[in-house]
Protein backbone atom coordinates (compact mmCIF):
# COMPACT_ATOMS: atom_id res chain seq x y z
CA UNK A 1 0.00 0.00 0.00
CA UNK A 2 1.17 3.22 -1.05
CA UNK A 3 0.94 6.82 0.66
CA UNK A 4 -1.80 7.99 -1.27
CA UNK A 5 -4.11 5.18 -0.33
CA UNK A 6 -7.63 5.98 -0.45
CA UNK A 7 -9.48 5.76 3.41
CA UNK A 8 -11.77 3.00 1.71
CA UNK A 9 -9.12 1.08 0.53
CA UNK A 10 -7.46 0.31 4.30
CA UNK A 11 -8.10 -2.29 6.71
CA UNK A 12 -10.27 -2.38 9.26
CA UNK A 13 -7.38 -1.79 12.03
CA UNK A 14 -5.90 0.93 9.58
CA UNK A 15 -9.14 2.62 9.81
CA UNK A 16 -8.93 2.90 13.30
CA UNK A 17 -5.33 4.03 13.58
CA UNK A 18 -5.17 1.05 15.65
CA UNK A 19 -1.08 0.42 16.77
CA UNK A 20 0.25 -2.68 15.16
CA UNK A 21 -0.03 -5.69 18.24
CA UNK A 22 -2.94 -4.37 20.02
CA UNK A 23 -6.32 -5.73 19.66
CA UNK A 24 -8.73 -4.53 17.61
CA UNK A 25 -12.07 -4.42 18.55
CA UNK A 26 -14.86 -6.02 15.91
CA UNK A 27 -16.73 -4.07 13.75
CA UNK A 28 -20.20 -3.81 14.34
CA UNK A 29 -22.97 -2.32 12.19
CA UNK A 30 -24.88 0.68 13.84
CA UNK A 31 -28.35 1.11 14.58
CA UNK A 32 -31.06 0.78 11.90
CA UNK A 33 -33.99 3.93 11.90
CA UNK A 34 -36.13 1.62 13.61
CA UNK A 35 -33.74 0.84 16.45
CA UNK A 36 -33.88 4.35 17.72
CA UNK A 37 -36.69 5.82 19.67
CA UNK A 38 -37.45 9.49 20.58
CA UNK A 39 -36.11 9.74 24.50
CA UNK A 40 -33.04 7.18 23.72
CA UNK A 41 -30.09 8.02 25.87
CA UNK A 42 -26.63 7.33 25.34
CA UNK A 43 -23.93 8.26 28.15
CA UNK A 44 -19.99 8.08 28.04
CA UNK A 45 -17.40 8.95 30.73
CA UNK A 46 -13.84 9.70 30.01
CA UNK A 47 -10.97 9.87 32.83
CA UNK A 48 -9.98 13.04 34.07
CA UNK A 49 -8.07 14.87 31.62
CA UNK A 50 -4.73 15.28 32.10
CA UNK A 51 -1.99 18.07 31.41
CA UNK A 52 -0.61 15.37 28.83
CA UNK A 53 -3.65 15.03 26.93
CA UNK A 54 -3.82 19.02 26.39
CA UNK A 55 -0.43 18.60 25.83
CA UNK A 56 -0.77 16.60 22.71
CA UNK A 57 -4.42 18.07 21.58
CA UNK A 58 -2.05 21.09 21.13
CA UNK A 59 -0.10 19.26 19.26
CA UNK A 60 -2.58 17.77 17.03
CA UNK A 61 -4.60 20.47 16.83
CA UNK A 62 -1.84 23.12 16.29
CA UNK A 63 -3.06 25.37 19.13
CA UNK A 64 -0.09 26.62 21.62
CA UNK A 65 -2.00 29.10 22.71
CA UNK A 66 0.16 29.12 26.16
CA UNK A 67 -3.04 29.17 28.13
CA UNK A 68 -3.18 25.56 27.38
CA UNK A 69 0.20 24.61 28.43
CA UNK A 70 1.84 27.32 30.72
CA UNK A 71 0.17 27.78 33.53
CA UNK A 72 2.47 30.63 34.82
CA UNK A 73 1.31 32.38 31.67
CA UNK A 74 -2.55 31.19 31.97
CA UNK A 75 -3.04 32.41 35.58
CA UNK A 76 -0.87 35.71 36.03
CA UNK A 77 -0.91 37.01 32.43
CA UNK A 78 -3.80 35.22 30.43
CA UNK A 79 -5.91 35.65 34.30
CA UNK A 80 -7.25 32.53 33.27
CA UNK A 81 -7.02 31.36 37.18
CA UNK A 82 -4.31 28.51 35.05
CA UNK A 83 -4.24 25.85 32.25
CA UNK A 84 -7.58 24.98 30.67
CA UNK A 85 -8.30 22.14 28.42
CA UNK A 86 -9.21 23.14 24.52
CA UNK A 87 -12.32 23.28 23.96
CA UNK A 88 -12.45 20.69 21.11
CA UNK A 89 -11.72 18.03 23.80
CA UNK A 90 -14.94 17.80 24.69
CA UNK A 91 -16.35 17.90 21.11
CA UNK A 92 -13.63 15.15 20.67
CA UNK A 93 -15.49 13.41 23.51
CA UNK A 94 -18.88 13.97 22.16
CA UNK A 95 -18.26 12.58 18.95
CA UNK A 96 -16.57 9.81 20.26
CA UNK A 97 -19.89 8.79 22.14
CA UNK A 98 -22.05 9.34 18.94
CA UNK A 99 -19.88 7.03 16.88
CA UNK A 100 -19.41 4.62 19.18
CA UNK A 101 -23.29 4.44 19.04
CA UNK A 102 -23.22 4.81 15.65
CA UNK A 103 -20.15 2.70 14.16
CA UNK A 104 -20.43 3.15 10.52
CA UNK A 105 -23.83 5.62 10.03
CA UNK A 106 -22.88 8.95 8.71
CA UNK A 107 -23.46 12.17 10.53
CA UNK A 108 -24.90 14.88 8.48
CA UNK A 109 -24.27 17.57 10.88
CA UNK A 110 -22.48 17.63 14.47
CA UNK A 111 -22.19 21.23 15.89
CA UNK A 112 -21.11 21.83 19.77
CA UNK A 113 -20.63 25.24 21.72
CA UNK A 114 -17.94 25.08 24.76
CA UNK A 115 -19.85 26.70 27.89
CA UNK A 116 -17.29 26.09 30.81
CA UNK A 117 -13.84 25.85 31.03
CA UNK A 118 -12.34 22.87 31.56
CA UNK A 119 -9.39 22.06 33.70
CA UNK A 120 -6.80 19.03 34.35
CA UNK A 121 -7.97 16.94 36.32
CA UNK A 122 -11.75 17.32 35.22
CA UNK A 123 -13.68 14.04 34.49
CA UNK A 124 -16.43 14.77 31.52
CA UNK A 125 -19.24 12.36 31.12
CA UNK A 126 -20.77 12.77 27.77
CA UNK A 127 -24.31 12.35 26.92
CA UNK A 128 -26.74 12.50 23.74
CA UNK A 129 -30.65 12.24 24.03
CA UNK A 130 -32.80 11.19 20.35
CA UNK A 131 -35.22 14.36 20.23
CA UNK A 132 -37.19 13.91 16.84
CA UNK A 133 -36.90 10.87 14.28
CA UNK A 134 -38.09 11.98 10.65
CA UNK A 135 -37.58 11.19 6.95
CA UNK A 136 -36.40 13.85 4.52
CA UNK A 137 -36.49 13.39 0.75
CA UNK A 138 -34.93 9.85 1.01
CA UNK A 139 -33.36 9.82 4.11
CA UNK A 140 -34.15 8.40 7.89
CA UNK A 141 -32.83 11.41 10.28
CA UNK A 142 -32.32 11.00 13.70
CA UNK A 143 -31.71 14.50 16.05
CA UNK A 144 -29.79 14.13 19.02
CA UNK A 145 -28.68 16.83 22.22
CA UNK A 146 -25.92 16.46 22.88
CA UNK A 147 -23.91 17.90 25.77
CA UNK A 148 -21.21 17.00 28.54
CA UNK A 149 -20.71 17.60 32.44
CA UNK A 150 -18.30 17.61 34.42
CA UNK A 151 -17.58 15.89 37.64
CA UNK A 152 -19.35 19.00 39.79
CA UNK A 153 -22.60 18.23 37.10
CA UNK A 154 -21.92 21.43 35.51
CA UNK A 155 -22.86 21.98 31.58
CA UNK A 156 -19.18 22.11 30.18
CA UNK A 157 -20.48 21.33 26.01
CA UNK A 158 -24.18 21.53 24.57
CA UNK A 159 -24.84 21.05 21.02
CA UNK A 160 -26.95 18.98 18.29
CA UNK A 161 -26.46 16.49 15.73
CA UNK A 162 -27.88 14.52 13.02
CA UNK A 163 -27.91 11.39 11.46
CA UNK A 164 -28.55 9.07 8.84
CA UNK A 165 -29.66 5.57 9.31
CA UNK A 166 -30.92 2.90 6.97
CA UNK A 167 -34.12 0.53 7.49
CA UNK A 168 -33.55 -2.86 8.22
CA UNK A 169 -33.30 -5.17 5.38
CA UNK A 170 -37.11 -7.19 5.32
CA UNK A 171 -37.47 -10.28 3.21
CA UNK A 172 -39.18 -9.99 0.21
CA UNK A 173 -40.09 -13.49 -1.90
CA UNK A 174 -37.22 -14.97 0.61
CA UNK A 175 -34.44 -12.83 -0.17
CA UNK A 176 -33.47 -10.00 1.97
CA UNK A 177 -33.32 -6.56 0.24
CA UNK A 178 -32.64 -3.25 1.69
CA UNK A 179 -35.63 -0.92 1.24
CA UNK A 180 -35.62 2.75 0.37
CA UNK A 181 -38.32 5.11 0.09
CA UNK A 182 -40.21 6.43 -2.92
CA UNK A 183 -42.90 8.75 -2.30
CA UNK A 184 -42.43 8.21 2.11
CA UNK A 185 -44.04 4.03 1.51
CA UNK A 186 -41.03 1.28 2.65
CA UNK A 187 -40.24 -0.77 -1.10
CA UNK A 188 -38.08 -3.43 -1.94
Amino acid sequence: MNDMSTFSELNYPQRLAVPAGASVPQPEEGPYFEDVTVGMALELTKPAITRLQIARFAGASGDFNPSHVDEDIARDIGGMGGVFAHGMIGMGFLGQLLTDFLWDRPLRMFSTRATLIVRPGDSLTCRARVTRKWVEDEDNLVEFEVEAVNQRNEVTHTGKAEAVLPHRPIAIKGELKRPYLVQHRVIG
